[in-house]
Formats: C-alpha cells, sequence, structure tokens
C-alpha cells in the first residue's frame, strides 16, 4: 500500500481548503462543506490538528446535522469507520489531483512563502473567509 508523505498531505490540506473558501465566496454551502470535510481530513493526516478542528467546527457549524459533529475532534471522525466511508466516497469524488486542477482553473488565492507554513497560511485563510468577501491581504 503505498502512503502518501507529510508533505503530500499538507499540498492536499491547502487545496481543499482554498477551494472551500472559493466555494464559499460563490455561495456553495454544499461543495464548501465536501471540501471542509477533505480539507480537515487531510490537515489531520499532516499534522495540522488546528486547522483540522478549525474545519470541522466551521462544517458543524454550517450543517449542524452533519456526520462530523458526533465527534470531537477530527482524529476521532477518522476512527470512526462510517466516517472513513465518507471521506473515502468524497476523496474517489474529488481526489487530490482533479482538486488541483479545479483550484487552478479557478486561480488558485496568492500565497506569499514567507507568511508561514501551509498550516497558519490555512488557519489566516479560514479565520478570513469567516468574514464575508474579505481575503487575506
Amino acid at each position: 500500500m503505498v502512503t502518501r508523505s507529510m508533505r503530500d498531505h499538507e499540498a492536499a490540506m491547502s487545496v481543499y481548503i482554498q477551494l472551500a473558501v472559493l466555494s464559499e465566496q460563490k455561495q456553495q454551502p454544499l461543495v464548501r462543506d465536501r471540501f471542509l470535510l477533505l480539507g480537515g481530513a487531510e490537515a489531520c493526516r499532516a499534522g495540522w490538528p488546528d486547522v483540522a478542528a478549525r474545519c470541522l467546527e466551521r462544517l458543524v457549524q454550517s450543517n449542524p446535522a452533519h456526520q462530523a459533529g458526533r465527534h470531537p475532534t477530527m482524529a476521532d471522525a477518522l476512527r470512526d469507520p462510517d466516517f472513513q466511508q465518507l471521506v473515502a466516497h468524497w476523496e474517489r469524488y474529488c481526489p487530490f489531483e482533479k482538486a488541483e486542477l479545479l483550484l487552478h482553473g479557478l486561480q488558485p488565492l496568492p500565497w506569499d512563502e514567507a507568511e508561514g507554513s501551509a498550516g497558519e497560511r490555512m488557519l489566516k485563510l479560514l479565520a478570513h473567509a469567516d468574514r464575508p468577501h474579505h481575503m487575506p491581504p
């Protein structure tokens, strides 16, 4: 079995979260929630529990009945076989490579690599996304 490196999970986390924010801007809540789910799962796998927690929080805020809301953390959710199936379903629907192409076509959000780590940038992006139509400078 081939597993992705932490770096690959960080890249996937960044792509999915950017797609979630762009979906929010386009007022596409179901699409946003799917990308928050995938972004949170990848954040957890990449070792970014704060980012995973923020994704989980936003997901449950917008959809209180979501299956993710039954778990205190994304790591706990990822241990649940039913939740694993949900994540796997959406990973098949939009694998990282497809998400990357989709983001590229939508013009990814600009980032200066000096702004910090991938996790720090995603936390900043999610915080700014809480305020309608405001993006990080």
